[in-house]
């Protein structure tokens, strides 16, 4: 990639949770593109490279499951971080188990 500076696109239906991860992201240096739906963030996969993808697990109509499946099928290079209000030990397994390199419980630190 050229662009030196990593590229995450955030996946929540929160509006607070996108701009909480985007100021936070941003000011550490990261381009971070944001989509509040699972099929807002395919579209947007489709035309633009990005390093990582966090996606929050229970959204409207398809799940962050679903769009870790897509990512792992059509962007094996791309990384996913699973967020989550629901957090429960099978939630993290199956995430990882699906592809998720991480897990992290909603609420969360901006450090975290």
């Amino acid at each position: 990639m050229s662009d030196s500076k990593a590229r995450i696109l955030a996946v929540d239906d929160a509006e607070d949770t996108l701009e909480m991860l985007q100021r936070t992201l941003s000011d550490r240096g990261y381009r971070v593109f944001t989509a509040s739906s699972v099929e807002e963030a395919i579209r947007f996969l489709e035309n633009t490279e990005v390093d990582l993808v966090i996606t929050d697990l229970k959204m409207p109509k398809v799940s962050g499951l679903d769009l870790i499946r897509h990512v792992r099928e059509n962007f094996e290079e791309t990384e996913v971080m699973m967020i989550t209000g629901y957090a429960t030990i099978e939630g993290a397994v199956k995430a990882v188990k699906t592809g998720a390199e991480d897990y992290l419980s909603k609420p969360f630190t901006e450090n975290e």
